[in-house]
């Protein structure tokens, strides 16, 4: 997924690393102790460092803006690319560095980092009205222990995408774009799509599989929507939990799904190539892939009718779609604090927000006010661009964030290889038993 990649194995031993060490010391409040902002002198600039993805577009421009708006500060983006993004955040923060001063902060990670200390708390950032204007399940997203650490600016959701003449050469209804089908709905559906064209017992046309076919984004919502969690409610708990009746009702779906119904393709294929080669029939993706078929072949899109629909539940079920993104952390050792809660205001509230969506990233706002603005603006009125504003509408629908646990790289990393043992045929319930023994081993360091 396009901000979900996996993280390096060097990121998890650099995590490792750091927690062996020890937490660093707690906290000051914003404007005590040696964090305290340095006040510029009369007619000088505060520097702020902001270390950031390389890879986002039009940083420059929407930095261009807030120092127009904010004349005062020097606003300085330090770009690195995605990995080093992670290093250098461990290796500059573990070691107390003032700088920088704002950090991008991967989502999942937040809790790891509030167990260090290393940002500041940002509580009073936002006035009421605000506050009202993000997302809940961002806002919860980023707070640590009942403490927003890290301002949410993006999010994000998925839809299931349809290839309309897959279903109508199978004289199959397309559901429409508002529609939500029930996981049942698309087995039934996928096994009468799923086709051996040739005779040659080797399939060519699949009927359903996930973008991120063993990873816990885009599978989590199936054990919510049985009303299962994806962690304990202190953060820490995964026995009980990720091997409960919810998770092995949700996964021998998905187990069945390549084994049994076998309308799914093996968890190594490339599935969104796979469907913009016309040869799988659904798809849960997000709507980065909007984008891309709609303009490849330059705009003549991937030769076939396309749309999309909304995230599927299980019948009887919750409606649960899977959220998360990118959020901003200030340094908890900035000596520029005061200056860095403007930038992080500023970026996470309506005119800012508005235009890193516009100018830069192009992600989902976590602010419901911009993400209104999908619903009027010219550029997503026709054609399949506007299909971006039914996920901008979708991302409203009970988000749900991925497990708040500092040790979620071990959660992720662990049951990436569970759905993979299932997906080639592993028993559901002693797959899952094992992945929360060895889960639990590793949350119990962080106790």
């Amino acid at each position: 997924m396009k901000k979900h990649r996996i993280r390096s194995v060097l990121l998890g031993l650099l995590l490792i690393t750091a927690l062996l060490a020890g937490c660093a010391a707690p906290v000051a409040p914003a404007g005590e102790g040696a964090g305290q902002a340095a006040s510029a002198p009369a007619g000088e600039k505060t520097k702020v460092t902001w270390l950031m993805l390389v890879e986002w577009p039009g940083t420059d421009d929407v930095a261009a803006d807030f120092m127009a708006d904010n004349p005062d500060i020097d606003l300085v983006l330090e770009k690195v690319a995605f990995n080093d993004l992670f290093q250098q955040i461990q290796i500059r923060l573990s070691s107390g560095s003032d700088t920088p001063d704002v950090l991008s902060v991967d989502v999942p990670l937040v809790a790891g980092y509030g167990i260090r200390n290393w940002l500041a708390p940002l509580d009073d950032l936002y006035t009421d009205a605000e506050r009202a204007d993000i997302l809940d399940a961002a806002y919860a997203a980023g707070s640590y222990e009942g403490s927003m650490i890290a301002a949410p600016q993006f999010t994000s959701t998925q839809l299931l995408f349809i290839n309309k003449e897959l279903f109508e050469q199978a004289g199959l209804p397309v559901p429409g774009p508002d529609d939500r089908l029930t996981y049942e709905q698309i087995a039934d559906l996928a096994q009468q799509l799923t086709q051996d064209t040739d005779g040659d017992g080797v399939t060519d046309i699949w009927g359903f599989t996930w973008e991120q076919t063993i990873r816990i984004y885009q599978l989590q919502p199936m054990a919510e929507s049985l009303g299962g969690q994806a962690i304990g409610d202190d953060g820490l708990t995964v026995e009980g939990v990720i091997n409960s009746k919810p998770w092995v009702d949700a996964y021998t779906y998905y187990w069945k799904a390549f084994n049994e119904w076998k309308f799914a393709p093996p968890s190594d294929v490339n599935a969104p190539e796979l469907f913009a080669q016309g040869k799988l029939a659904m798809m849960i993706a997000g709507p980065w892939q909007i984008q891309r078929y709609s303009t490849m072949n330059n705009g003549a899109g991937p030769g076939f009718d396309w749309s999309v629909s909304r995230h599927p539940y299980f019948e009887g079920g919750k409606i649960v779609t899977p959220t998360g993104s990118w959020h901003i952390g200030i340094n908890a050792n900035s000596k520029n604090k005061e200056a860095a809660m403007r930038v992080v205001k500023w970026f996470t509230t309506s005119k800012g927000a508005e235009l890193w969506w516009r100018k830069a990233s192009g992600d989902f706002p976590a602010q419901k006010s911009v993400l209104a603005l999908f619903q009027t603006d010219p550029q997503f009125q026709e054609g399949t661009f506007a299909y971006m504003k039914v996920a901008a509408d979708e991302a409203t629908v009970n988000p749900v964030p991925r497990a708040l646990t500092p040790g979620f790289l071990e959660y992720e990393q662990i049951l990436q290889t569970t759905f993979d043992d299932i997906s080639k045929g592993a028993d559901v319930q002693s797959a899952l038993d094992a992945a929360a023994q060895r889960i639990q081993r590793e949350m119990d360091k962080y106790r």
